[in-house]
């Protein structure tokens, strides 16, 4: 609240104030710039819910960006100008040019809750008779969560559990894993793992939610599924998958320059207005 005030207080020295709107609380901002001089632009991060729905409704006609198409069709009526995919630096990431490891591996990358949907990657992997290493963060209140569905099935063989990985770490396990498991049960807005996974070569097997089929090109760079029975027999399907494909569809569609340019775009029609 402070840093939003200090904003305010600051706004005339700006052409164009850029706010990043996270979870529910994060959307304080909206209310908090509202009515400044200079203008204001909200990239939302979050996808839309019964509660935030309403406090996006009451301010419509501030400055908005889009994550992903599926996101902003969630809320049409918002004032969007326009749709950003996040972009990453593809150089820093290892390319992986086959699965590094003799007995091949599946990856699930991601904080460990219930809406990120471990359990499914689990039964993903178990069906289709792969190794699954499973690297995320714990908050307290998702340790019941893990205890009583996830941790019975970690046996350090089949299925490993990694803790929360740094950036080499990160990196070396996804070039390395036969593919990346997507998992989410909630409408996520965007997915930095997945153009993460592919720009290490690796294709990545999502459920067919939120901003996916957006991200993967299904039977290109991995496949969307249904379910985790869909998803083990999408995992059998991986040797079709090309993983240079995979890797030079993330350095043209999310690249650091296309975020930028989509940025200034919006800045620019900010600053007409």
């Amino acid at each position: 609240m402070l840093q939003l005030q200090e904003v305010r207080d600051r706004a005339a020295e700006f052409d164009v104030i850029h706010s990043h709107v996270h979870s529910n609380t994060g959307c304080l901002a909206i209310p908090a710039l509202h009515g400044l001089r200079s203008p204001v632009v909200h990239t939302v991060h979050c996808f839309f819910n019964q509660d935030n729905a309403l406090l996006f409704r009451r301010f419509a006609a501030e400055r908005y960006v889009a994550i992903s198409s599926d996101q902003r069709s969630h809320l049409p009526e918002l004032n969007f100008l326009g749709t950003v995919h996040h972009g990453i630096d593809v150089q820093v990431f290892p390319f992986g040019r086959e699965a590094a490891d003799a007995r091949p591996y599946l990856v699930f990358l991601g904080r460990i809750r219930p809406e990120k949907g471990v359990h499914v990657a689990i039964e993903a992997a178990h069906q289709a008779g792969l190794r699954l290493k499973i690297a995320g963060r714990i908050k307290s209140g998702d340790r019941a969560y893990f205890e009583r569905q996830v941790q019975p099935h970690v046996d350090g063989d089949r299925v490993s559990f990694l803790g929360e990985l740094n950036f080499p770490q990160k990196t070396a396990l996804l070039a390395g894993a036969a593919a990346t498991l997507m998992t989410s049960l909630i409408p996520e807005p965007f997915g930095l793992v997945p153009i993460e996974s592919m720009a290490c070569g690796t294709p990545v097997v999502s459920l067919r939610a939120g901003a996916a089929a957006e991200l993967v090109r299904d039977g290109i760079t991995g496949f969307l599924a249904g379910n985790a029975q869909q998803m083990a027999e999408a995992i059998r399907r991986l040797p079709t998958i090309d993983r240079s494909t995979c890797r030079a569809h993330v350095a043209t569609e999310f690249s650091i320059r296309r975020m930028a340019d989509g940025y200034q775009a919006a800045y620019r029609a900010a600053a007409q207005r």
